[in-house]
């Protein structure tokens, strides 16, 4: 944002408030492992979120994922935020050392790594092998998800039972989902986030501010509405409302990457 969140903190420079974590099991199994989101006014939540993101990896020594180099980029600009912070952060050497062992340094960068676990891109993957007309030419993973869904019966067959959020795939934000709906007339899959559910739909709870119906459905929208957390008047049923729904839209994110995967190994065979 123009107008930084945090006293002393520059114009435009980035905050990493909240993440969402999927583990894809060697026998196949799937789960929403964890997740992470600052929802308190006036904190700076970069280190705090690096913090949470080194204890859910740790538990493991699997690959790690991503899709697009934005990831990356957000870790470079942590380690250099740890590295010019001007207040003690007791744990600075810990988190820069967990950066370097998950990402890669920028090439404009001063300094220099390529981590042991550095995160593999998903986006090379569907850029390398993966074409369809229905993304219009776009490899956003909004525009992604949805022909790979109508490209797999594997899947269409897997997600259109209210398997996710049971025990069968644990979800700290959804019960019985069903991912796979077909559009009325048509023989294709809806966006699954567009079965997102709307925000605000108890008028009477909400401040004249935020009082539309609402969704979160892509970065920006999730940028605006930490936004409205850190600045706006809102009453513990908006606050609520939106936190719920930057997580589920969060979780949403890292499962289309699950998916995508399954997609991919159902392929291969």
């Amino acid at each position: 944002m123009a107008i930084p969140f945090n006293k002393g903190r520059r114009p435009y420079e980035g905050i990493a408030f909240q993440f969402s974590h999927h583990v894809v099991y060697e026998d196949g199994r799937i789960e929403h492992k964890g997740e992470y989101i600052n929802t308190e006014r006036g904190m700076f939540p970069n280190y705090e979120f690096v913090r949470r993101l080194k204890s859910e990896l740790s538990q493991d020594k699997g690959t790690i994922f991503k899709y697009s180099p934005h990831e990356n980029t957000y870790l470079n600009m942590i380690y250099e935020q740890l590295q010019t912070e001007k207040t003690v952060i007791k744990d600075k050497e810990d988190l820069c050392d967990f950066i370097q062992e998950i990402s890669h340094s920028k090439k404009d960068s001063i300094y220099s790594w390529k981590g042991e676990r550095d995160m593999v891109d998903m986006l090379n993957l569907v850029k390398w092998y993966f074409y369809d007309p229905a993304t219009n030419g776009s490899n956003s993973i909004k525009q992604v998800l949805p022909a790979i869904l109508n490209n797999s019966d594997y899947l269409k067959e897997k997600y259109s039972k209210p398997i996710y959020g049971t025990d069968q795939i644990p979800s700290y934000n959804f019960k019985n989902k069903v991912w796979v709906e077909i559009e009325e007339g048509k023989n294709i899959v809806k966006d699954p986030y567009s079965l997102l559910e709307q925000m605000f739909q108890d008028a009477d709870k909400c401040n004249q501010l935020i009082s539309s119906n609402e969704e979160i459905k892509d970065g920006g929208a999730a940028m605006t509405a930490y936004a409205k957390m850190q600045f706006e008047e809102m009453s513990d049923y908006e606050k609520s409302e939106l936190t719920s729904s930057l997580l589920k839209y969060c979780e949403l994110d890292t499962m289309a990457m699950v998916m995508i995967y399954e997609s991919f190994k159902d392929k291969i065979g």
